[in-house]
């Protein structure tokens, strides 16, 4: 498997344990692996979360004809276990596409289950600021559609 023909694209990562993650990752080249993370092998990351090439069983490209399975997933679900932080580093990434996956799961955490969310006004904040990095109009309108929801 060449896993740097994934760097910068669309990508589910499905691990040996067939845990599945989605998201536009990052190659991380085993020079780079070695130096800055001491593990001697290539990876792949999505929003922070590094998968060896050791650990991995396949890469699919997602495309229109193989989309997302959904519309998030464990990534961005434990961005929101483990509070505005992490949530705010998927938001300001510099990939669009993950900050939609974080928007998407941030809209169901706040129909389903809002007592899960970090603060509100923390919250709000980080809408906000995403709201102004992103030039992107659907970020925008689904962020200012999160903070009419907030209420």
């Amino acid at each position: 498997m060449k896993l740097f023909e994934f760097d910068d694209k669309s990508v589910r990562i499905t691990l040996k344990d067939g845990s599945v993650f989605e998201g536009v990752c990052m190659h991380d080249p085993e020079e780079y692996c070695e130096i800055e993370l001491g593990i001697n092998e290539e990876c792949l990351e999505i929003s922070g979360w590094l998968f060896r090439e050791s650990d991995i069983s396949s890469v699919e490209l997602v495309t229109e004809s193989n989309p997302y399975i959904s519309p998030f997933d464990k990534i961005e679900k434990t961005a929101v276990e483990e509070g505005i932080d992490s949530i705010l580093d998927i938001l300001l990434s510099d990939e669009p596409l993950n900050a939609g996956r974080m928007l998407a799961c941030l809209e169901w955490y706040i129909k389903e289950k809002p007592e899960l969310l970090p603060e509100k006004k923390d919250l709000e904040k980080a809408l906000k600021q995403t709201v102004k990095y992103y030039s992107s109009e659907s970020i925008a309108e689904t962020c200012l559609s999160l903070l009419t929801l907030l209420g």
